[in-house]
């Protein structure tokens, strides 16, 4: 057994970063590595590059360099541009250095924008606050107001009861059921001239006959109006 154990030590020794790769490495660790190579480096390189070097240097396998190396692009972690034929990725650490400069930098704004906010809510609060004091006087004028409130909602409700007496209201139904009669009538017009239509094609129909067949009533007639009731 400890003789198995010094051969595995030994082999990952002779191997280095490739022979422990095989052991699993996460996706997450795979893109850190990538980019510390890039760091450790300087250099800008091809992919075909990458998928010869990673897999020694930094134990990645390079069937997956590719998808790897597209991620940290993606994140823009990798820079990258095409010349000639070829694309050629770098990552220098004076950029990943700068990038999180300014990220800490655009956080300390928006957290000195949230204080000032939250110091001009503070002064809101306080200046509301004033004259605001649990009192007596305070206390009964709410009640006061209170009582206001509730005999203007009761005045409201006795008020809706002879809403139906109003003039206006009165004028606005008016207006609606003559509004109404008028197309209803129009409509009956326009089924009497269908009638006179189809007995000149037809001159044996009869006319309850049509207006069974238009489901109507044989007593179709105009609608009185509504303000005579004739």
């Amino acid at each position: 057994g400890v003789l198995k154990k010094y051969k595995v030590a030994l082999w990952g020794r002779i191997k280095g970063p490739a022979a422990m790769g095989r052991k699993g490495v996460s996706y997450a660790e795979k893109q850190v590595r990538m980019q510390a190579y890039f760091h450790e480096t300087r250099q800008v390189f091809s992919l075909k590059q990458l998928e010869r070097k990673l897999p020694k240097a930094k134990g990645i396998v390079s069937q997956s360099v590719k998808d790897v190396l597209q991620s940290l692009v993606d994140e823009e972690k990798v820079d990258f541009d095409k010349i000639g034929s070829g694309n050629f990725f770098w990552s220098f650490p004076s950029k990943a250095s700068q990038k999180r400069k300014n990220l800490i930098s655009s956080l300390e704004s928006e957290i000195g924008r949230k204080k000032r906010k939250l110091d001009q809510l503070h002064q809101q609060k306080q200046k509301a606050s004033m004259g605001r004091d649990d009192t007596d006087r305070r206390r009964k004028n709410l009640q006061k107001y209170k009582d206001l409130q509730d005999m203007i909602a009761k005045v409201d409700g006795e008020l809706s009861k002879f809403a139906a007496s109003d003039p206006k209201t009165i004028e606005k139904k008016q207006k609606a059921i003559k509004y109404c009669w008028t197309n209803a009538n129009r409509w009956i017009d326009n089924v009497f001239q269908i009638l006179t239509f189809a007995k000149k094609k037809r001159p044996d129909l009869k006319d309850k006959d049509i207006l069974k067949y238009m489901q109507l009533p044989e007593d179709l007639d105009y609608l009185p109006d509504p303000k005579h009731g004739t």
